[in-house]
């Protein structure tokens, strides 16, 4: 029994010693670097002579790898500040505690420091009082803050414990609340008095002041019964709500936020709308505008691209190294390619057209037909500018007729042979005859395109149809030679894969417009994708895959072709008539 109310007085005893200890300690801001923290930045403490109190400094590893802190007691403090351990290691992201004894060896005031080396390098100033003056309190008081970290807009919100250790009530107890700043400006937070009776729990909450900044705050709780007065502090840390910082002291986070969200909602919004706009668009195709021909006054203009307002160009001399146009019958080739002869007249380039139909005829001849003058809006033309091109039409009856090409080539002017009284394998005789005859003029070399032959209908010439054969071999002769004479070769078939060999191989620009043939379809899928495959067979009629390895980096794409100046029918038997017998009385005169 008697041991018992020993060991509760030694407890008491110890527990009215530390409070009061606790109570009379200042222990400085911490010390906070980016790679650690130290609990405090000084130590001042009062305690009574011939007792001993244990005390400790933390510290935090904010690195990933260990730190290693040695402590060393400046002369001065030698005695009263004791440790068992010279240093600590502290392990990555954690933290560990350097414990030491303050011993009240004898009165007076000591002064000096306490030194961090290693890992660290600092120095932590001490004060210590010893005194032989009673310090045991007549009551505790303890902060526990509901956050060590808040928020300048929200409220300081802290627990106050009271506990009474004499029996005797307290009267007239007085509390007053204060807040130290990070500039050390004091703040009245306010008062209460009452009578301090029974252990008590007080729940407080105070508004931050005006114009509050960030960094460490002391809340001071000052208590006061008779002539006994204690301080009790509690730091904390307030900083501004991560929406409400600035970016460089500028820029509002939540306005980058809001900037930021804007944007990411703006740029998923385009990629939504256009993902739909692509999927409902009938033609697919990768276009660098960049890479395509911008119009020029010595441009051919083609039409626009397709679903896109945007012009359609060609440079004439393109078709130096000649051109293929090839589709189903109703496709729109023939239109296609009297398109680009329009606009070679108008470049006044000379055309010769080897026509198995005399389907070229209408050339000669304003266009009159609605249908086709309906389409003129759509591309910015008037009714007015319809026209016939200047030229002349002579039918060939004999396939051995031979006809210089270079008399028959005026700059402006269409000079079309009709084939259509022909066998096919006349047709061959007369055109390998007519391209031979080229060769033989001994032409002159021209950097610039002067002479365009068009050859419509030409797989007339393969074998299948009747053909020989020689005229595909001149022409393939043609294709490799005839560029530096400035001459251009168009050839308009109804199968692309009918061109091979040399013809395909000297042949730049290429023009699919829609076909059925399974040939074709299987090489413009293996070459260009089931995306091309797909646009082409859907491809309305006027529209078509335009291919030249000078524009958009070799891919194709599709070009909606303008409608055509000229009359779409041909002329009748009855005129053309007339203009053979003019021409053989000009042969005649000759």
């Amino acid at each position: 029994m008697k041991n018992s109310f020993f060991a509760l007085a030694i407890a008491l005893l110890l527990l009215a010693n530390a409070s009061a200890q606790s109570q009379s300690s200042a222990y400085g801001e911490p010390i906070i670097q980016k790679s650690f923290e130290i609990s405090r930045s000084k130590i001042e403490r009062t305690i009574k002579e011939k007792t001993i109190f244990q005390d400790f400094i933390k510290i935090k590893n904010k690195k990933t790898t260990p730190l290693k802190v040695t402590f060393t007691i400046s002369n001065e403090l030698s005695g009263i500040i004791t440790s068992k351990e010279t240093g600590i290691q502290v392990e990555p992201k954690n933290e560990s505690k350097w414990y030491f004894n303050v011993e009240g060896l004898k009165i007076g005031t000591f002064s000096g420091e306490i030194s961090l080396s290693g890992d660290i390098e600092q120095k932590i100033p001490v004060n210590i009082t010893i005194t032989n003056k009673s310090l045991n309190p007549v009551y505790l008081v303890e902060i526990q803050m509901r956050e060590k970290e808040t928020l300048l807009t929200d409220r300081i919100e802290f627990k106050l414990n009271l506990k009474k250790l004499k029996p005797e009530p307290l009267k007239n107890f007085t509390i007053s609340y204060f807040l130290k700043t990070p500039k050390n400006k004091t703040i009245e937070l306010g008062s209460e008095n009452f009578d301090f009776t029974n252990p008590i729990q007080l729940i407080k909450e105070f508004n931050f002041p005006e114009n509050a900044e960030v960094g460490y705050y002391v809340l001071q709780v000052k208590t006061k019964s008779g002539d006994e007065q204690i301080l009790t502090e509690e730091n904390f840390y307030a900083k501004i709500p991560l929406m409400q910082r600035k970016l460089f002291g500028i820029l509002p986070v939540w306005l980058l936020i809001s900037i930021i969200g804007f944007i990411l909602f703006g740029l998923i919004a385009f990629y939504l709308i256009r993902k739909r706009i692509l999927s409902k668009r009938k033609y697919k195709m990768t276009l660098d505008l960049k890479a395509i021909p911008k119009k020029d006054k010595s441009f051919l203009w083609l039409g626009k691209i397709a679903e896109k307002n945007i012009g359609a160009y060609l440079d004439p001399n393109r078709l130096m190294t000649h051109a293929i146009v090839a589709g189903a019958t109703g496709g729109g080739k023939s239109i296609t390619a009297q398109v680009i002869i329009e606009e070679a007249l108008m470049k006044n380039i000379a055309v010769l057209v080897f026509d198995p139909t005399a389907q070229w005829s209408g050339m000669l001849r304003k266009c009159t037909d609605k249908k086709m003058l309906s389409f003129y809006p759509k591309f910015g033309m008037k009714p007015t500018q319809a026209r016939g091109f200047p030229g002349n039409i002579r039918a060939v009856k004999d396939a051995r007729q031979i006809i210089r090409p270079e008399k028959y080539s005026q700059p402006g002017h269409i000079q079309i042979f009709t084939l259509n009284k022909l066998q096919p394998k006349d047709m061959d005789i007369f055109v390998a005859n007519t391209i031979r005859q080229i060769f033989q003029s001994d032409p002159k070399e021209s950097p610039t395109l002067k002479t365009l032959l068009v050859f419509d209908e030409v797989h007339r010439l393969l074998s299948r149809f009747g053909g020989s054969g020689e005229g595909f071999v001149q022409i393939e002769r043609a294709c490799r030679e005839f560029r530096k004479w400035g001459y251009g070769v168009m050839l308009i078939s109804q199968v692309l894969s009918d061109f091979v060999g040399e013809i395909k191989a000297n042949i730049s620009t290429e023009i699919q417009m829609r076909t059925r043939d399974e040939g074709d379809l299987n090489r413009i899928k293996t070459k260009y994708g089931e995306e091309f495959l797909q646009s082409l067979v859907k491809a309305s009629a006027g529209v078509g895959m335009f291919v030249n390895p000078a524009h958009n980096h070799a891919n194709p794409y599709f070009i909606n072709f303008r409608p055509i100046l000229h009359n779409t029918r041909r002329l009748p038997d009855e005129e053309l008539e007339k203009y053979n017998k003019y021409n053989d009385i000009v042969d005649d005169l000759e």
